[in-house]
């Protein structure tokens, strides 16, 4: 790993623990075994630093997304595989969610930078995605809906199990093993609810969780 690597690994880990706005450079700096000056010579201020982590998360969160929705599926089975695929990127960089939440809370202009890239990406998704669900939806493959339902029902099912992580590990004394059996469950049961809701017939709709 190089000095660089290290620092942003430290500096990630300090974000995530203590939020954007209490982590301090000069601790960052410190626990990476540079000097302040040597941190700036990498990144010019706290905020270049972040953009850098969370430009990261953004990408390959992305990039994972399109792999599983530009297919020649079926929409509802294009649907499940994203979910799932949703679910393996989270559980995979399990503080992406908590990173992104404190900053929408403290200092939701830091996003605006990445707001194009996911604003065109939802976008191009939502013009194709739309005509192939009104297309089934007219054939009587799918129930009556629009991608918005959609969008808010995938999301709420994948991200909220995750947020649920700490209390369980904290309150409940799940460890590692009972928290990757619990995560399981719930990708397999989201991919059921959706297949449910939205195909009007289940019997060739693969759940891959």
């Amino acid at each position: 790993m190089t000095k660089e690597e290290n620092l942003l690994k430290i500096a990630e880990e300090e974000f995530i623990q203590n939020g954007y706005r209490s982590t301090s450079m000069v601790t960052v700096a410190k626990r990476a075994g540079l000097t302040h000056a040597m941190v700036n010579y990498y990144y010019r201020s706290k905020e270049q630093l972040f953009q850098k982590i969370l430009d990261a998360h953004v990408t390959r969160f992305i990039s994972r997304m399109k792999m599983v929705m530009n297919s020649d599926d079926a929409f509802v089975q294009i649907i499940v595989n994203t979910s799932c695929a949703l679910y393996d990127a989270l559980n995979e960089d399990r503080s992406f969610p908590f990173l992104i939440q404190d900053v929408i809370r403290t200092c939701p202009e830091l996003l605006d930078i990445h707001r194009e890239k996911i604003e065109e990406n939802i976008r191009l998704t939502f013009n194709s995605h739309s005509r192939l669900l009104a297309e089934e939806i007219a054939k009587g493959m799918i129930k009556e809906s629009n991608m918005t339902e959609i969008v808010e029902t995938v999301f709420s099912l994948v991200v909220s199990p995750f947020l649920l992580i700490p209390a369980l590990e904290n309150l409940c004394g799940y460890d590692e093993d009972r928290i990757e059996d619990y995560l399981s469950r719930r990708k397999r049961e989201t991919a059921e609810i959706i297949t449910a809701r939205y195909s009007i017939s289940d019997s060739n709709i693969r759940i891959n969780a």
